[in-house]
């Protein structure tokens, strides 16, 4: 999972440096490209706590509820 996170912040690395006029990507160091990796990389894992979270939260509502049915026997 950790090399997809990677995988997508070096695509958005690359397709960003493609959007550049030559002029500021000569302005712009390996150095700040590395911290805008990170930035990416940061950004996507929060996202996919936080859809983690909901859909731990989702099948603990769904489990609670199998728990509790009860078919009367």
């Amino acid at each position: 999972m950790n090399n997809a996170i990677h995988d997508i912040a070096d695509n958005v690395i690359n397709r960003f440096k493609q959007e550049l006029s030559s002029e500021a990507l000569q302005g712009l160091s390996a150095a700040d490209f590395e911290k805008m990796a990170i930035l990416v990389r940061s950004a996507i894992a929060k996202d996919r706590e936080n859809t983690a979270a909901q859909i731990e939260a989702l099948a603990q509502r769904l489990k609670a509820d199998i728990e509790t049915f009860d078919i009367g026997l």
